[in-house]
């Protein structure tokens, strides 16, 4: 019961005055904007690191200047972590070090639009073969994983990943000798 009480007050402080801003304000200094993708999760990892930093503030609540600025500190913290594991999470790596060249090519986040992008992968496609088109367009287009890519084309995993090493070998010499290749 007293948990309970301790959270309605941690919620009630952060839904007094203006104190909610704090969560937006961490999320306009890690220029996060309510266009991107995970936005309203992480207003909500916000929130709820707000509380949680309410509660770990020490019991003595009389200036609620520095406990803000504890606060905010704290849901910067929270909220810069998570950023950063899924980015470690979504990003491949490759065997040799570095980032997979493939995976800045990119449709879903309205890059279809832009006409070098467009241009470069047109260029791609016309060095590949039919299998190799279909992986690109699958996986870079249409935003499809290699599982749902393997069970569509009817080829095990592996086989894609072969195409995948195939399509690598053929655009090096349009990308040149850069450090991704």
């Amino acid at each position: 019961m007293e948990t309970e009480t301790n959270y309605q007050a941690a919620f009630d402080f952060m839904l007094q005055g203006d104190h909610e801003v704090v969560v937006f304000g961490v999320l306009k200094r890690l220029n996060i904007r309510p266009w991107h993708h995970n936005y309203q999760d992480l207003v909500q990892e916000g929130r709820l690191e707000f509380v949680a930093a309410y509660q770990k503030y020490p019991e003595e609540r009389t200036n609620e200047k520095q406990m803000l600025a504890y606060i905010y500190q704290s849901v910067k913290w929270r909220l810069l972590d998570k950023l950063r594991r899924s980015t470690r999470i979504n990003t491949p790596i490759l065997r040799g070090g570095g980032v997979d060249p493939l995976t800045n090519l990119s449709f879903n986040d309205g890059a279809i639009e832009d006409v070098e992008t467009n241009l470069i992968f047109e260029k791609l496609l016309a060095v590949l073969n039919e299998k190799e088109q279909l992986l690109m367009c699958g996986l870079y287009r249409d935003g499809k994983t290699v599982s749902q890519l393997a069970d569509e084309l009817k080829v095990s995993r592996k086989t894609l990943y072969v195409w995948r090493n195939h399509i690598k070998a053929k655009i090096k010499p349009i990308w040149g000798n850069t450090p991704f290749c």
